[in-house]
């Protein structure tokens, strides 16, 4: 259904610079000025801060186990069966770890653009530093070492006479994200700006 349109000679209508047929909506709120970008890792750190807190709304993207994991506080995530077997409980401190951001705000390592350097480069990407521990750290907490659901799969050469059954198992180990704790100081090759959109 749809709601008929204020008559013109109303006092919105008339008093609005607006065209007549948007009139009867809320006005325009002027645009709120943009915040500088900062110059130094601790003016950074007190943006990432205002926007969030240890346990909500803050992201670390990190490296783990060859894969690239976007990770809040209290997220549990699988990765392959880690070696040696860690019991339940153990605490693991992520050590790639190569953005850390707010809703606004991130601050990226040069190794988060590896995967793009890497095209235009004759070095290996994978050597280019990430975000240093003493500027952000996060832990992640065993929670069980488990295995997949059997899986059967068969394989068939028609006329071959071939036939062969496949059993498999993979292992896997949860994890639970910890707080994601950022701490203030001066650190060299880190990139400060806003997060590509």
């Amino acid at each position: 259904p749809t709601t008929a349109l204020p008559p013109s000679d109303t006092p919105l209508a008339s008093s609005s610079k607006r065209p007549q047929h948007l009139a009867h909506l809320p006005p325009i709120l002027p645009r709120q000025p943009a915040t500088p970008l900062p110059t130094s890792v601790p003016e950074a750190i007190s943006l990432l801060k205002s926007q969030s807190t240890q346990s909500n709304g803050i992201y670390v993207i990190a490296r783990l186990f060859s894969r690239t994991f976007l990770l809040h506080p209290r997220d549990i995530i699988s990765v392959p069966k880690i070696r040696p077997i860690r019991a339940p409980g153990t605490i693991l401190r992520l050590t790639r770890i190569q953005e850390v951001g707010s809703r606004d705000f991130a601050i990226r390592a040069p190794s988060a653009d590896s995967k793009i350097l890497r095209r235009h480069m004759d070095f290996d990407a994978r050597t280019l530093p990430d975000i240093p521990s003493e500027l952000v750290t996060c832990e992640l907490t065993v929670l069980e070492n488990t295995t997949t659901p059997q899986e059967i799969r068969f394989k068939l050469k028609r006329r071959k006479g071939y036939r062969k059954t496949i059993k498999a198992r993979h292992a896997w180990t949860r994890v639970k994200v910890g707080d994601i704790v950022l701490n203030s100081g001066a650190h060299e090759g880190v990139e400060l700006g806003a997060p590509s959109q």
